[in-house]
């Protein structure tokens, strides 16, 4: 395999009006009819204060070639299996620091239940999630972390390509079935991790035709609306499937407990503790993994691709050495970085090596050098859990945009978009993407984000071709080498 997992041409910039055939006030028109949509079934977060608030919709979609889709997913599989080989090396054979990055992190019922990754869990990440940025200089898009903890999100992103692409069928005057006809070929996240998790099931000896599901998330999970959405979807394709508390899920009552809450979300005593403390006992997706999403290791796998020694100690493939060396420069921040940090303050990021939602992060460009200078120091002399990591920034296209933000709400104004690609380490494993939209070069939909509807290119050119008279001549399936791939997966 070569160097370059992702096209080298820049496929995800494009996103103005005339690309999709389509002036600026039918887009508005079409993402307004697609959110309405959209939330009415679950695109929506759930609040401390019990309130519910829509999930912003981008009126522009992503259109994506099936080539490029598919490159992302490859390249994200390679960083999941590189990861996982390079923990449990580090794990084994690593330095002190690596392993206070590790494990150092967690506590009580999360850490005992990491211990049992590499020896009991048969796999340590039924599904992940790779969160990418598209370079404004153009090339491959460039992978910024892992998320194999609570890889979300296939509801949401769904709900937005569909509604968008039943919307524009009908703004083009087709008939709904001409619509859903489109929705078939795009292909579903949701039905892609239904897939996998049956797989995993039948790896794990299962034989139920349509195992049970039980999906466990924390009391007040702002992602609530889409693990219902989720049972829905189960339930209608067979599955007895119920949305579950650590403490009312009793997992030995449901084949596949798909987890959705962190171990140190999880009491003790809650039923739902003894699953994740035997992952040898039960087909957990996922198992307790969060060291997979430690930044230290991401960072020491990009050290693989100067390090030769390091990747061949781990065992890395070509293909995993090749996506370790399509990622952006990382290192475990220490005092010895810190003059080059300082003098080159636009061009790194720093983060803490175990944190989530973009919570921690720090763009150089974005502070001022006193700032800057003052986090990276105080940054580079801690060492609890990891301490932080140093990542070259990659500076993410943005372009105008409209948000749908609420009933009769919408903003305009320039949004960075990443592309967030689902993976996992079984043969049968999703691969498709979702994209998120934001203001903020840290984009996170719990941070005020939106998500851009994803549409395969031969989606979109499908539907600008279909006239109303033809439409029952509508193509349902996607083109042959990607019919198994959700949005590409």
């Amino acid at each position: 395999m070569t160097d370059s997992l992702a096209p080298q041409r820049n496929d995800v910039a494009d996103t103005s009006p005339a690309s999709h055939g389509f002036t600026d006030g039918e887009l508005r028109a079409i993402g307004r009819a697609a959110a309405t949509d959209a939330w009415s079934q679950g695109m929506t977060v759930h609040r401390p204060d019990g309130s519910v608030v829509p999930i912003p919709l981008v009126c522009e979609p992503q259109v994506l070639p099936r080539a490029t889709l598919a490159s992302v997913a490859a390249e994200a599989k390679a960083i999941l299996s590189g990861s996982v080989k390079l923990a449990r090396h580090l794990l084994r054979a690593g330095d002190p620091r690596d392993r206070e990055a590790l494990l150092g992190p967690f506590r009580g019922l999360e850490r005992e239940a990491l211990r049992k990754l590499f020896a009991g869990a048969p796999c340590p990440a039924v599904l992940a999630r790779v969160d990418f940025l598209v370079p404004e200089a153009g090339g491959a898009p460039k992978a910024l972390e892992l998320n194999a903890t609570i890889p979300a999100m296939q509801a949401y992103a769904d709900l937005a390509a569909h509604g968008w692409i039943r919307a524009a069928a009908a703004r083009r005057g087709l008939p709904p079935s001409a619509g859903d006809a489109l929705v078939n070929r795009c292909g579903s996240h949701m039905e892609a991790l239904r897939e996998t998790l049956v797989h995993c099931y039948r790896v794990r000896g299962g034989r139920r035709e349509h195992p049970s599901i039980a999906l466990v998330a924390r009391p007040g999970d702002a992602q609530l609306a889409e693990q219902r959405r989720l049972a829905e979807h189960f339930r209608r394709r067979g599955h007895h499937a119920e949305t579950l508390l650590p403490a009312t899920c009793t997992p030995e009552e449901f084949d596949v407990p798909y987890r959705h809450v962190w171990a140190h979300r999880t009491p003790a005593e809650a039923p739902f503790a003894c699953a994740l403390l035997a992952p040898e006992s039960y087909v957990l997706a996922n198992p307790v993994n969060g060291l997979l999403e430690a930044k230290a290791l991401f960072a020491r796998l990009s050290e693989c691709a100067e390090d030769e020694r390091l990747a061949k100690r781990a065992g890395l493939d070509d293909r995993e050495r090749a996506a370790a060396r399509a990622l952006p420069w990382t290192r475990r921040l220490d005092a010895a970085l810190v003059p080059r940090l300082v003098a080159e303050r636009k061009s790194f990021v720093i983060k803490r090596n175990w944190d989530y939602g973009g919570k921690s992060v720090s763009l150089g460009a974005e502070l001022a050098p006193e700032d800057w200078a003052r986090r990276v120091r105080a940054a580079a002399a801690e060492r609890e859990a990891g301490g932080f990591v140093v990542q070259e920034r990659v500076f993410a296209t943005r372009a105008p945009a409209t948000r749908i933000t609420g009933p009769g709400a919408e903003e305009r104004g320039l949004l960075y978009r990443d592309i967030s690609t689902y993976t996992g380490l079984l043969d049968v494993a999703p691969g498709g993407s979702v994209v998120r939209a934001a203001a903020n070069p840290v984009v996170n939909i719990l941070g005020g984000g939106g998500l851009a509807p994803v549409v395969p290119e031969d989606v979109l050119e499908a539907l600008r071709a279909a006239e109303p008279a033809r439409a029952r001549r509508v193509n349902t399936r996607p083109p042959r080498t990607a019919r198994r791939l959700a949005h590409g997966a």
